[in-house]
């Protein structure tokens, strides 16, 4: 009998041990814009923002009461357009970076509904072909912050998060060029706490 009671009295101490533990997992879609940054280098060439997509898939484990821990991941898709004009003629160059993400980042809400977050990139380039792409090689760890507004109701939560993401500023496999991609947009996106 004692064991019974040991068994059932260990049992409710786990499931409210859980039960105040706080996770999420979202889904997320991003549309936004996509630019390289060349630094200000000097020459016949130039990058132009177009538009960019994001979705993935996000779990947050919240530490203490205003602060979280986010991971997941994430494919997006920039387009990108190069011109030059080595010879006084245009010349358009148009590409995409295709990149797999997990995100490493850390969220502080405040005033209950508000939040913001700030963190390290890990990107993995899934297209890049060399001498063929048009922007450099992708791969590495970028950095990435935003602001966003969210909502629960029960168990179900929504939020929206303009965010801005600096790509390769830690190149796996550096390729000569220091061109990053920056993406910037706006996170849509609903969850499920537990």
């Amino acid at each position: 009998m004692k064991l019974k009671l040991t068994i059932l009295a260990l049992a409710l101490f786990i499931t409210r041990a859980y039960a105040q533990t706080s996770n999420t997992l979202s889904v997320m879609y991003a549309p936004g814009s996509g630019d390289v940054n060349i630094h200000g280098a000097i020459g016949d060439f130039g990058y132009h923002s177009k538009p960019s997509k994001a979705f993935g898939l996000i779990y947050t484990r919240q530490i203490k009461k205003a602060l979280s821990l986010e991971t997941g991941l994430t494919y997006s898709q920039s387009d990108i357009e190069e011109t030059s004009f080595p010879s006084g003629k245009v010349n358009t160059y148009y590409d995409k970076v295709n990149l797999v993400t997990i995100p490493l980042l850390a969220k502080f809400t405040f005033f209950k509904y508000l939040y913001a977050d700030l963190g390290f990139d890990l990107d993995f380039q899934t297209n890049y072909k060399s001498g063929i792409s048009v922007a450099p090689k992708q791969s590495g760890v970028g950095f990435e912050g935003g602001l966003g507004a969210k909502y629960s109701y029960k168990s179900i939560m929504i939020f929206v998060s303009p965010y801005f993401q600096y790509h390769g500023l830690i190149k796996f496999n550096h390729q000569g060029s220091n061109h990053e991609l920056i993406n910037s947009g706006v996170k849509l996106g609903v969850g499920y706490n537990f």
